[in-house]
């Protein structure tokens, strides 16, 4: 599904791009693009989130 239709970047791409990206920004630079009108950005960040939520919960598994 595509998330930034400016960019035409795609759920699965920028998902990608988001394992431990620090920001929307780096996710993009991931992509070579650049924001444009600025709509995808929350759910861009929501991404990197899932990401992080994804990591640390791996960690966890693994110290246990």
């Amino acid at each position: 599904m595509y998330v930034c239709i400016c960019n035409a970047l795609k759920d699965r791409e920028l998902a990608a791009a988001s394992n431990d990206a620090r920001n929307v920004a780096e996710v993009f630079r991931r992509c070579g693009r650049r924001p444009q009108c600025g709509k995808c950005l929350p759910d861009v960040a929501k991404l990197i989130e899932n990401s992080r939520e994804q990591q640390s919960g791996i960690c966890k598994l693994a110290a246990e």
